[in-house]
Order: C-alpha cells, then sequence, then structure tokens
C-alpha cells in the first residue's frame, strides 16, 4: 500500500483529534503546542486514552477525554526524562572515577593502553540471532586517538598533547573523561580479571555481574532520554539482573517479582545506585512529587500497588 496521507495544517490536526472525541478547552493554546511538539511526537501519549475494541486499539478516544490529559502526559514524561537523565548523570560520573582509581592503582596511569587487562577480541551473538565481534581495546584506544586529534577535544587533551611527547596517550584519568557510559560499560564487562570487576563493584555495593548488567541497562535508558524519547511506559529492551538482597543498602522487598522489563525497576536501580553515589539524593522525593502532580497510570510503568510503602521510597 502506497502512503498517501497529506500534511495537516494545525488546525486541521485539532479537527481530526475533534472528530475523534477528544475534548479541547482552549483550540490557541493547543494549536501553540502542537506547532512547538509537533502531532506525531504527541501521538504516543495519546494511545492510553483512546478505545480497545477486541484488545486492538481504535482511533476513537474514549469519552469525555479532554487534550490537556494528552499533554499533561507528555509534560510528566519529559520530566521523567530530565530526573532520570539527571540521576544517571551523577552514577556516570561515579563509574568514571572508580575505573580510573582501582585501575590505575593496580596498573598505572595509563591501564587503557594495556590489552593484557581487557578480554581478547570475541564473537557474542546478539538478540536477533547474528553476531559481532567484541574488541573493547580497539575501540576505546580508536576514540582516544579521535580525541587526540579533534578540534572538538579538551582543552586538557590538547594540554597533554602539546606538553607531553609519551605515552603518546593522556593518563586514564584524562582518557577516562572523554569516554561515552556503553565505552565505560563495556570496560568494566570485560575486565579480564573477576577480582577488578568485584573492586569496582564493591563501592556500589553489588556483585560485579549484577552492576554489569545494571550498566547495560541505565545505558539504554540513558540513550532514550538523551534523545527525547517516549519512557514512562516504555518497554525495556535491554533487561536488568535481578539483585535478590542487599546487605549494605536499601532495596526493595521482593525483586524477584518485579517487573524488570519496566521503567519502575530501573528507578529502584538508580535510587539503589544513587545511596553509594550521593546519599543525600532528593530523587525519590522528586519522583514521588511528580507522580502526584501529574498522576499517571503508574501500573503502566510497572509500579506495584504498595510501592510507596518500600522502604526504598520513604
Amino acid at each position: 500500500m502506497k502512503f498517501e496521507k497529506p500534511p495537516l495544517t494545525y488546525k486541521q490536526q485539532i479537527e481530526l483529534l475533534k472528530s475523534r472525541g477528544l475534548v479541547f478547552d482552549d483550540e490557541q493554546k493547543a494549536e501553540l503546542q502542537l506547532s512547538n511538539v509537533s502531532y506525531f511526537r504527541l501521538s504516543a501519549y495519546m494511545l492510553p486514552f483512546k478505545k480497545n475494541i477486541h484488545s486492538e486499539i481504535v482511533d476513537e478516544f474514549r469519552f469525555g477525554t479532554n487534550w490537556k490529559s494528552v499533554y499533561d502526559l507528555y509534560v510528566f514524561d519529559r520530566k521523567l526524562r530530565l530526573l532520570v537523565f539527571d540521576a544517571i548523570e551523577k552514577i556516570e560520573v561515579a563509574i568514571r572515577c572508580q575505573l580510573v582509581y582501582v585501575l590505575s592503582h593496580k596498573y598505572g596511569s595509563h591501564w587503557q593502553d594495556n590489552p593484557a587487562i581487557l578480554k581478547d577480541p570475541h564473537v557474542i551473538t546478539l538478540n536477533d540471532g547474528s553476531s559481532k565481534t567484541v574488541d573493547v581495546y580497539t575501540d576505546i584506544q580508536n576514540h582516544i586517538a579521535e580525541q587526540l586529534i579533534s578540534q572538538q577535544a579538551e582543552l586538557f587533551i590538547k594540554h597533554y598533547h602539546e606538553t607531553y611527547d609519551e605515552p603518546h596517550n593522556p593518563p586514564s584519568w584524562m582518557s577516562v573523561e572523554v569516554m561515552y557510559f556503553n565505552q565505560l560499560s563495556k570496560i568494566c564487562s570485560n575486565l579480564r580479571k573477576r577480582a577488578d570487576k568485584v573492586a569496582i563493584a564493591k563501592h556500589f555495593s553489588l556483585p560485579p555481574d549484577e552492576l554489569i548488567s545494571w550498566l547495560h541497562t541505565i545505558n539504554y535508558v540513558r540513550n532514550i532520554c538523551a534523545h527525547h524519547a517516549r519512557l514512562w511506559n516504555r518497554e525495556i529492551k535491554i533487561v536488568p539482573s535481578v539483585l535478590r538482597f542487599s546487605r549494605d543498602k536499601i532495596w526493595i522487598s521482593n525483586p524477584t517479582q518485579a517487573k524488570r522489563s519496566k521503567i519502575y525497576y530501573t528507578l529502584c536501580m538508580i535510587n539503589y545506585l544513587l545511596q553509594s553515589v550521593n546519599p543525600n539524593s532528593s530523587f525519590s522525593e522528586r519522583l514521588k512529587q511528580l507522580i502526584s502532580d501529574y498522576s499517571p497510570k503508574i501500573n503502566a510503568m510497572g509500579f506495584p500497588e504498595n510501592w510507596k510503602n518500600e522502604e526504598i521510597w520513604k
């Protein structure tokens, strides 16, 4: 079938939505909002308000659905992304710090240039059945090299290059600062010695396997936030491992029953990590206030009914 839908003016978009049963209190305000956000982006937030007939969502809205409810859900999601992204930034900085501290004290200032501390290149099978070669050492070496010659390079990278002849690469505390979150995650998961993983994970009161799994998930969620994509009811494609209990930090009471493919479990993970990274974090209070302000359907986010009674959110 050939796509033949014509572009609609903002007024036509509103008329289309009205014909499908959506109620507008202020069409002029709605037109302004559509001009700044776009119909297509907002359409994802319309789905929870549409009729479901024979287990199939149709274009018609449930009786009495107001445009404000749709737009408020979009605003809630935007604020949720900002809250989550802010928390992940703190976690990312802490991961950088621990990588540098643990590995430089054990292997020296330029451990990132030592291929012996990382696993050899190896082939992994992806979820879709395809395969790819993982070569973390080459990846980080290429990235550092790009930063060294980049016109946009950080001043401390340029200073090192202009001041020192050798080693060619800057020390780890500089090199790691220009790495991406996914590279930090890959370094953690591809350290050759389990003792190195244990030493890094200990700072976060996690077993190493759980830390590595969580970092993969958090990187996935971070990218969602960075690209301004829908988060609130997202199905998390990189499902994190279960942390069954914690001796040192507050954790949820029934972790094996939590829906790990929903954002609630990731929010719990973030709050858990913040206990080590930023013990005075206001993340919990800000999340509870955000939910109180907008009253989204938190069951679609994987929240259990008694979530506020969990110690981790008190």
